[in-house]
C-alpha cells in the first residue's frame, strides 16, 4: 500500500472512529533521535478490537514497540489531548511527561500520540422532568445526548436541542437502534414501571458500559427480584446500578441528574467518588 493510501485509510479510519466505530490510535514520529532508520512524519495506527495495524514507521522494531503500547495508550489518552512517548533506541518506552533524558544518556526519539474516539453516548429512556435535565447536564460533560420515549410530545427536538438522535418509540424497540456506538450507557428514567422493565430487559442484552435505573430501592429490587424468578443472569441483574446516582442528599430533577452523570463518571474515569478535601496540615 502507498503513502497516499495509507493516508486516505487513516482518515477514513478516523472519521469511522469519531462517528461512533472502533477507536482509533495514531502514532507519529515527530523527532527522529532514534537509532534506527524512521522517517519524521511517518504514521503507524492500531484499529481498538480488531488488531488492525495501519501504517509503519519504516522500521519493524519501532512497530513493535508501539504495538506493544498500544492498549495501553488507547486506555490512558483522552481524544481531546495529544500525548508525547519517548522512545530510548534500546527500543524500551516510557511516559515521560514535559521532560527528556539527559542528553549524555541514550538516543530518544519522539513519538506524537493521538485517539479518535466518539464522545461517550448517553443513551436516556425516557423524556420526562429528570430525563430533560439529564440531558443538559450529560450535554454539559461532553456526551452524546441520545433521547428515545413513546410520547413525540415530550421526545422532540424542541424540548432535546441538545441530543443527537431522538427516537419515538417503546424502549423495546428503541434501545437496539440506537448501541450503535461502542462507548454507552443507558439510563431507564421513564415514566411508568411497566416501561423502565422493558428498558431493562433489552439493555441487559446490549453491550452498555453501564445500565442505570431510576426508582426506590423497594421498587426496584422488587423489579430485580421479579426478573431473577424468570431466569435472568443474577450477575447481570447485580450490574445494574439502582437506586440510580451518588447519594448526593437531592430531590429535584437536576440534582438527581447531577448525581446520575457524577456516578457514571466515576465508573468511567475508575475514581472513587470520595471528596478530594483532606486534612489540613500546617507546619
Amino acid at each position: 500500500m502507498t503513502t497516499g493510501e495509507h493516508g486516505s485509510l487513516i482518515a477514513q479510519s478516523a472519521l469511522h472512529a469519531l462517528e461512533g466505530g472502533p477507536p482509533l490510535l495514531v502514532m507519529t514520529v515527530v523527532d527522529d533521535g532514534f537509532d534506527l532508520p524512521v522517517a519524521i512524519g511517518a504514521k503507524l495506527c492500531i484499529v481498538e478490537g480488531r488488531g488492525e495495524q495501519i501504517g509503519s514507521t519504516g522500521n519493524e522494531i519501532l512497530d513493535q514497540v508501539l504495538l506493544d503500547l498500544g492498549p495501553t495508550l488507547l486506555d490512558r489518552i483522552r481524544p481531546d489531548q495529544a500525548e508525547t512517548v519517548y522512545i530510548e533506541s534500546s527500543g524500551t518506552a516510557e511516559w515521560l511527561v514535559h521532560t527528556r533524558r539527559s542528553k549524555s544518556g541514550p538516543k530518544i526519539g519522539k513519538v506524537m500520540v493521538q485517539v479518535f474516539k466518539a464522545s461517550p453516548r448517553l443513551l436516556i429512556v425516557g423524556a420526562g422532568h429528570v430525563a430533560l435535565a439529564l440531558a443538559r447536564v450529560a450535554d454539559i460533560a461532553h456526551f452524546d445526548v441520545v433521547v428515545t420515549d413513546d410520547r413525540s410530545s415530550f421526545a422532540n427536538e424542541e424540548r432535546f436541542p441538545m441530543a443527537s438522535q431522538i427516537v419515538v418509540e417503546e424502549p423495546a424497540l428503541a434501545i437496539p437502534k440506537l448501541m450503535n456506538q461502542a462507548d454507552t450507557y443507558i439510563v431507564l428514567v421513564s415514566r411508568g414501571h411497566r416501561l423502565d422493565e422493558e428498558g431493562l430487559r433489552c439493555a441487559l442484552t446490549t453491550n452498555a458500559k453501564y445500565v442505570g435505573m431510576i426508582g426506590s430501592q423497594r421498587r426496584t429490587q422488587t423489579v430485580l427480584r421479579h426478573m431473577a424468578e424468570e431466569g435472568y443472569d443474577r450477575d447481570a441483574l447485580g450490574s445494574v446500578s439502582t437506586p440510580i446516582g451518588l447519594d448526593l442528599g437531592g430531590e429535584s430533577p437536576e440534582e438527581i441528574a447531577i448525581s446520575i452523570v457524577a456516578e457514571i463518571l466515576m465508573l468511567r474515569n475508575g475514581a472513587s467518588g470520595k471528596r478530594l478535601r483532606g486534612a489540613l496540615k500546617v507546619g
